[in-house]
């Protein structure tokens, strides 16, 4: 359905709460540019004619064709969060450990992995703690 300009003023005018009279379409003077003929360079008269009328039409865009199911995209994005926040909680430590290595400051027989599991181990026991003090003071 398309939507002509004097609508959509009444669409507007009614969505605000005011009744206002809408405005006439709007009407402009002809004038023309200077054309010419194309074979001989000589100006054309143009045929007289009244004021024209311009109106704005408003349409719906037409409705994408191909592309990524909207499901599929809602789906990504409901699961890009939860990984987003758990690489982000596994990347700090698994860094600091890395680095750690290739110092040379983890203890003889230490593998990264255990120093990554140490460290993740340290931080929900950290957030236990928290969470127990939190209930204890309600």
């Amino acid at each position: 359905m398309a939507l002509t300009n004097a609508d959509f003023r009444r669409m507007i005018a009614g969505h605000r709460g005011a009744v206002a009279d809408t405005l006439p379409p709007l009407t402009l003077p002809d004038r023309l540019p200077h054309r010419f003929e194309p074979c001989s360079r000589l100006p054309v008269r143009p045929e007289p004619v009244g004021p024209r009328t311009i109106e704005i039409v408003w349409a719906p865009a037409p409705a994408r064709a191909g592309g990524v199911p909207r499901g599929l995209a809602m789906l990504a994005k409901a699961l890009a969060v939860p990984v987003l926040l758990a690489g982000g909680l596994y990347a700090k430590p698994v860094y600091e450990c890395h680095k750690q290595k290739s110092h040379g400051m983890l203890y003889y027989g230490t593998t990264v992995q255990m120093c990554v599991n140490e460290r993740m181990s340290a931080k929900v026991e950290s957030v236990q703690a928290f969470v127990d003090r939190q209930m204890r003071a309600m």
